[in-house]
């Protein structure tokens, strides 16, 4: 370990390495290129005569919608992969304002200092969060675990909230389906009459219906085809962030905290981190202690509540007394019970009289 004093740079006006700004835009970018793009693409590059011209085209205006949904929800996954490509630098970064170093009382203000890039990281807040309960404390271990799994719980929540509107995207691309189901089905059943006061030999006056059914059927089959990658690339993205996750605990989580010299790091000597030790494990008594007291005094209580508690008391001693005086009576009846149950039972049939 270098012992030399750190001299990291404090620059809050740093941006930060995730860019996080610019790529909230992502989702809304792609959303509008991609229903452009194909659309553009259909048109250019796909003759009227094939079944996906009329599916993109010809099929109302929630294909529109189901489109732009879709690739929203494609914009916040590659989103997502960006974010994690600045996670994975955050997290060496921090790594490195850490190796080979000793983190004491002079060194953690400055590393926190350094740290102020890296805030909007998972990285970041969680070594942050660790290093700055040494400042004005001298924390156990159990005590920077605890800071170490709400740091973490934090991070898993900014995840989280970055996936809602994924997670919405997801509910409302089925959605989109039923509801131009529900317009085509409409569309069908009002052009009935048409078919009713037609002729027979009038097949045109199915057109509408056929037109609206297609329409209910199409809609929903463009929904159904695009919610299962997208599903799929949702599972995927989840599963790198729970590793990611991991990687953060076991370098500048858990791990950090298993590895740290809690003396040093706390400005303590052995013997101080052993005599507070000790005094954790006295106000641990005095704990017990005051719990014990408590059930104490709830039992007394009780007992002062019972109505005529001294004459209770007094007839419960007094039967004891009694029984006591009766026990060796009780115990000869008890051996003369006990000898006739041993002896044999004799059964005698007697005759008619």
């Amino acid at each position: 370990m270098d012992n030399a004093p750190l001299d990291l740079p404090i620059s809050p006006s740093q941006p930060s390495v995730l860019l996080h700004h610019w790529t909230r835009l992502i989702p809304l970018t792609m959303a509008l290129v991609g229903t452009a793009a194909v659309y553009f693409g259909v048109q250019r590059f796909v003759s009227p005569d094939q079944h996906l011209y009329t599916l993109i085209l010809e099929r109302g205006w929630t294909q529109p919608i189901t489109l732009g949904l879709f690739f929203w929800g494609l914009g916040h996954v590659i989103r997502r992969l960006l974010v994690q490509m600045g996670e994975r630098h955050a997290l060496l970064s921090c790594r490195e304002m850490i190796h080979d170093r000793t983190l004491d009382g002079a060194a953690v203000p400055k590393i926190i200092g350094a740290l102020y890039p890296f805030r909007e990281s998972l990285a970041g807040p969680l070594l942050a969060g660790i290093l700055s309960y040494f400042r004005n404390q001298r924390p156990t271990r159990d005590e920077v675990v605890n800071v170490a799994h709400q740091e973490l719980e934090r991070a898993w929540g900014r995840v989280e909230g970055d996936y809602r509107a994924l997670s919405a995207c997801m509910w409302l691309l089925p959605l989109t389906g039923f509801l131009g189901t529900v317009v085509g089905m409409a569309a069908a059943i009002g052009s009935f009459d048409m078919v009713i006061s037609s002729t027979a030999a009038d097949l045109k006056a199915l057109a509408p219906s056929v037109v609206g059914l297609a329409t209910a059927f199409d809609t929903t089959l463009l929904a159904l085809v695009l919610v299962v990658p997208l599903k799929l690339l949702e599972v995927g993205m989840e599963r790198r962030e729970q590793d990611l996750l991991e990687q953060v605990d076991r370098a500048l989580g858990m791990g950090l905290v298993r590895a740290l010299d809690l003396a040093v790091l706390a400005q303590q000597t052995p013997a101080e981190a052993a005599l507070d030790r000790f005094g954790e494990g006295i106000i641990q008594v005095e704990r017990n202690l005051k719990q014990i007291d408590a059930v104490m005094a709830s039992i007394v209580q009780r007992l002062n509540s019972l109505p005529n508690l001294d004459y209770a008391v007094g007839d419960f001693f007094d039967a004891a007394r009694i029984t006591r005086e009766h026990l060796p009576e009780i115990r000869r009846h008890l051996d003369a019970i006990k000898q006739q149950g041993d002896e044999p039972m004799i059964v005698t049939r007697r005759g008619p009289a």
